[in-house]
């Protein structure tokens, strides 16, 4: 697989992540050494190795009850900026610039 700024770019608006010109061909060479890394693991012999993944029984999980939340009017008191009685979040990664 090619790891250039063009599949770093497709991976980006997958993400729905913005990235500029500068950050692509910043990026794109981090990426490709990340993706190196995996491959030398890849050809590591595992077969011996236990997983380290810990399964837990359905049994031993709580019920699942619903409890007091916290009230709208004290989650919004802590707020910056809010829209219809709801957090209006800002910045790049969600597509906007902060209002001040």
């Amino acid at each position: 697989m090619k790891i250039d700024s063009s599949f770093l770019k497709h991976i980006a608006e997958l993400s729905r992540i913005k990235l500029s010109k500068k950050e692509l061909r910043k990026f794109t060479p981090q990426m490709r050494t990340i993706l190196e890394s995996v491959k030398v693991l890849k050809e590591v012999d595992t077969t011996n190795v236990e997983p380290m993944k810990k399964h837990v029984p359905f049994s031993d999980l709580r019920e699942d009850t619903a409890g007091k939340s916290i009230e709208q009017e004290d989650v919004l008191s802590n707020v910056k900026h809010m829209e219809n009685g709801m957090v209006k979040v800002y910045g790049e990664v969600f597509g906007g610039i902060e209002e001040s």
